[in-house]
């Protein structure tokens, strides 16, 4: 499963971060998905955001956010998020369904052939390497 990484430093002067703050940090984890859609020229747009909050995160708490490319339809891809802290505990699950829309149009498109071959493979997405085999 192909799959992007992210890694955060929680932050707030309220000891506790609040579920606000912890979706931001998920959006964030998804900027190599948004900037590789980019790059095959359409859009991807957070039509449905689902997220289930296991446990709190507090101020300088390292936070990893694993997402993963787990279905692909005809115009969307649906990608699992999973976040935890430097303990290894589970603080947060989330499935995002990201519709394709063409760039200009801004009409639901085609998710791209490229994506699509990601769903089989076991790799993480790197967008700077994607960007030198696309060109």
């Amino acid at each position: 499963m192909t799959y992007s990484q992210f890694e955060v430093t929680a932050q707030t002067s309220r000891g506790h971060v609040s579920n606000v703050t912890l979706f931001d940090y998920l959006d964030q984890a998804r900027n190599d998905w948004y900037r590789y859609s980019i790059l095959l020229n359409v859009e991807a747009v957070v039509v449905h955001a689902g997220l289930d909050y296991k446990k709190e995160v507090f101020d300088q708490d390292r936070i990893t956010i694993r997402t993963e490319l787990s279905r692909v339809g005809n115009t969307s891809l649906t990608l699992k998020q999973t976040a935890v802290n430097h303990k290894q505990e589970l603080v947060a699950s989330a499935e995002i369904i990201l519709a394709t829309i063409d760039r200009q149009s801004r009409v639901k498109t085609r998710v791209p052939d490229e994506i699509r071959n990601l769903l089989n493979q076991d790799k993480i997405l790197n967008h700077l390497e994607l960007t030198a085999k696309i060109n």
